[in-house]
């Protein structure tokens, strides 16, 4: 039987380049949800949405502690 021992490797922000880079993830945050919400049956964002969510992800950031830096 083989044992895993897992969290010895990288994290998952280390090993995605584009996890690293703010603006990056958060741009494809705000697509999956837009794709997402327009399955549902939403409309798509118009940019003044896609600019309130993105100032709410950088200020959900700026509030929280982070890890893995």
């Amino acid at each position: 039987m083989m044992t895993l021992d897992f969290g010895t490797g990288p994290t998952l922000r280390q090993a995605c380049s584009w996890l690293r880079d703010d603006d990056e993830r958060w741009r494809r945050i705000l697509d999956v949800v837009e794709r997402n919400s327009v399955i549902e049956g939403l409309p798509p964002f118009q940019s003044e949405m896609r600019q309130r969510l993105m100032a709410l992800l950088k200020a959900l950031s700026a509030s929280s502690s982070k890890p893995d830096e």
